[in-house]
């Protein structure tokens, strides 16, 4: 099988709400959105307000476009950018889209809902043939291509959600976010699932003592989010190697960010804070 060039691009890396602004311009304001291209395959995790400037720049190619959209879950964070993600309204194009169903409800179903009158002007279906929305569970095991590989677990977070693992030539990839850690021990199932990983991007929303309810803060226990601290916890505890720091909380300054970007190192070198438009090459 041949080995292709596995490359990580940041497109979003808020959580919450996007955060445009001067205070924001070194790590982004943009939610969650992660283009994992492999060779010519295109896989784009989450589809925050990140995937409409992704949208613009994959147009510019003047090309068929087809990929696989993978959601960890449907918080407004995580899919506010399908309805602008330009690409999905041009013929011939083709993507799918893959995200967990709720109980009796479908995936395609609960994303078309934020598409529907009185909330927006168009709706899922006049997009047509280019999406085919498609229903997943963590847990599941999805052989994307010849050679490339997707596993899924689940994450500690209110109303549920994905962790997403791409594996190919011997190298793996970990995306890890909107998850909350265990107070009193490391999450085993998520310690299983990056075991080994090359890249391990982790949601560091809180710091410990934010977390905690210290210095004035109230307890973010329950809120579904976990700290840079926690991320090299279980990194190490895995035996991972890079640890990518993640969906920034949406009050966080560029100044703030490179305090934590420098307190993480100082603790597990091999970490780094994403900013959009950032590159990895496994």
């Amino acid at each position: 099988m041949e080995k292709l060039e596995f490359k990580i691009i940041f497109w979003g890396v808020r959580g919450s709400m996007p955060v445009p602004g001067p205070s924001t311009l070194k790590y982004g304001g943009n939610t969650p959105c992660v283009q994992v291209q492999i060779g010519e395959k295109l896989i784009i995790l989450d589809a925050g307000t990140g995937i409409c400037n992704l949208g613009k720049e994959l147009i510019k190619k003047n090309t068929k476009i087809t990929g696989d959209i993978f959601i960890t879950h449907v918080h407004w964070d995580h899919i506010h950018g399908i309805p602008f993600f330009l690409p999905v309204y041009k013929k011939g194009n083709y993507f799918r889209i893959f995200g967990e169903r709720k109980g009796d409800t479908g995936f395609k179903e609960l994303i078309s809902l934020m598409m529907k009158a009185p909330y927006f002007p168009v709706e899922m279906d006049a997009i047509g043939d280019q999406i085919e929305i498609c229903d997943i569970e963590a847990g599941q095991r999805i052989q994307l291509s010849p050679g490339i590989v997707i596993k899924t677990e689940r994450n500690n977070h209110p109303n549920g959600g994905i962790s997403y693992r791409i594996e190919h030539g011997g190298r793996s990839f970990c995306y890890v976010t909107d998850t909350e850690h265990y107070k009193d021990t490391i999450d085993p199932l998520l310690k299983n699932f990056i075991e080994g990983a090359d890249i391990v991007i982790y949601d560091a929303n809180y710091t410990d003592e934010e977390y905690n309810g210290l210095c004035g803060n109230p307890s973010r226990t329950g809120w579904g989010h976990s700290t840079w601290q926690e991320g090299i916890k279980l990194v190490r505890a895995a035996g991972a190697k890079k640890l990518v720091l993640f969906h920034h909380n949406s009050d966080r300054t560029d100044k703030e960010l490179d305090i934590i970007d420098a307190q993480a190192r100082d603790v597990y070198p091999d970490c780094i804070t994403a900013y959009e438009g950032m590159q990895i090459i496994l």
